[in-house]
């Protein structure tokens, strides 16, 4: 879901991470990849199995002002307890305010957080 400048409610609605990266139905088991969306690496449907996506916006870009937040669903209820990593883009226009210092390195680590037994 995408929830631009503020907004309580997305703008834009989820409907499941498949369907996002356009693989709709689980993938169909089988990897696949073109231009702009693709999942090149697909995994069972098992604890600790690993999956690459991807989706870059270029044909429906995401408009924004003030700013842009963006969430993943997954699982039934949203309740899985995957691990997600993502990389997002965004094309600035000059000239623009200073950007703020970023984190410390250390903060910017991601961390994997094992589930419990």
């Amino acid at each position: 879901m995408f929830f631009v400048d503020g907004e309580k409610l997305p703008s834009i609605n989820g409907t499941g991470t498949e369907d996002y990266f356009l693989g709709a139905w689980d993938f169909n088991g089988k990897p696949f990849a073109y231009q702009l969306f693709g999942a090149p690496v697909v995994g069972p449907e098992l604890e600790g199995s690993r999956w690459s996506v991807y989706r870059f916006n270029l044909d429906s870009p995401i408009t924004f002002t003030q700013s842009l937040r963006d969430t993943i669903e997954h699982g039934t209820a949203n309740n899985r307890g995957d691990n997600f990593y993502s990389v997002a883009y965004w094309y600035q226009t000059e000239p623009h305010a200073p950007f703020p210092p970023l984190p410390p390195v250390e903060d910017r680590i991601p961390r994997v957080h094992p589930a419990s037994p």
